[in-house]
């Protein structure tokens, strides 16, 4: 991972380094983490490693998340059914077509936004950011045939020289659309993009081509990323500018944008045909706080919000990233802490 990226994890979340004389001391003991009990109506499931990311596995039970420290294994399965989770198991061989890189190490990898691909015939593809030793989209087939879904690596894709992702999205013809966080030159990092500094960028790779960029898509941190129904458009998250942009794919028309009252994070698709937008309700002042963590929902034709989730950081859970709704409940990630949350679907 990069110092850059570590903007994003440590400059925003982290309490501060202590002072170089403090390092000759002895550690002090790590603190015990909150207990896994339920808040009122929010439950958790405990033991995981900064899941930042959620995708659901078509069939209601099934839900992949990311990990985006070091040593965890990469890709997490939660059941929604019995509110567990583990480490999921992956198979490497050499990459295959469209792809290059050799097999990442799982002792490294740092993944971060996910994408589940599912076709017609059956077939699902993940998509996983990784920043682990190499900014890349690592690819992966699903099994999900099986007693339980199972991964097997496919190849990767490495991200324009100087480019830090953060979310990934699925577009027809097997293309992608990735977007641009950081730029790695930047050595103030977070702090550019929180004082709207146009680090952010959309890029579209195709099977025959390179990454290109997409026009109209330059932001201050560009986040999240879904496309449109109908494959026109893709919604984007400007994370500095706290607003949401819809901008047409084929690189012509106009682009429209919402705002909203925090630092809007993932994307995704709920079943009402809204979109589900979560983020932190931090500033650069108070990044080593609580500073709770809401969702609005978007209406992706009139482009407006509705109010959704708020809910005020604790000691348990804050820095929401991501909602999305599997049968009755909604599950919350966060680029921090030790769990993941679940909540009665609004």
């Amino acid at each position: 991972m990069t110092r850059h990226l570590l903007g994003l994890l440590c400059a925003v979340a982290c309490a501060p380094l202590l002072p170089a004389a403090a390092h000759a001391q002895a550690p002090a003991p790590a603190a015990a983490p909150p207990p896994c009990t339920p808040d009122g109506k929010i439950g958790y499931v405990c033991g995981l490693s900064n899941v930042e990311d959620l995708v659901a596995v078509p069939g209601g039970r099934w839900i992949l998340g990311s990990a985006m420290q070091a040593g965890a294994g990469g890709v997490y399965l939660i059941d929604a059914n019995s509110h567990t989770a583990k480490t999921m198991p992956m198979t490497f061989g050499k990459a295959q077509k469209n792809y290059d890189c050799t097999a990442p190490d799982t002792k490294l990898m740092r993944l971060h936004g996910l994408e589940l691909r599912s076709t017609a015939d059956g077939t699902r593809t993940l998509y996983a950011i990784n920043h682990g030793r190499r900014e890349s989209i690592e690819v992966f087939d699903v099994d999900a045939v099986a007693r339980e879904p199972k991964l097997t690596w496919q190849g990767c894709l490495i991200l324009p020289a100087g480019a830090v992702p953060n979310a990934v999205a699925a577009l027809p013809g097997g293309a992608l659309a990735v977007t641009k966080f950081l730029d790695s030159a930047d050595k103030d990092g977070i702090v550019t993009v929180m004082n709207g500094g146009q680090t952010g960028v959309v890029y579209v790779w195709k099977p025959e081509g390179k990454f290109t960029e997409l026009a109209g898509s330059k932001m201050a941190g560009a986040n999240g990323i879904v496309p449109s129904r109908d494959n026109k458009f893709v919604f984007v998250n400007d994370y500095g500018g706290k607003a949401v942009w819809k901008i047409p794919l084929d690189g012509s028309g106009k682009t429209s944008k919402v705002s909203v009252d925090f630092h809007p994070d993932n994307l995704r698709w709920m079943p009402d045909g809204k979109i589900s937008v979560t983020g932190q309700y931090f500033t650069l002042e108070n990044r080593n706080g609580l500073h709770g963590w809401g969702a609005v929902k978007l209406d992706p034709a009139a482009m407006t919000i509705a109010p959704y989730l708020k809910v005020d950081g604790n000691a348990k859970f804050d820095n929401g990233t991501t909602a999305i709704q599997v049968g009755k409940e909604v599950w919350i990630g966060t680029f921090r802490g030790d769990r993941i949350a679940y909540l009665p679907a609004p």
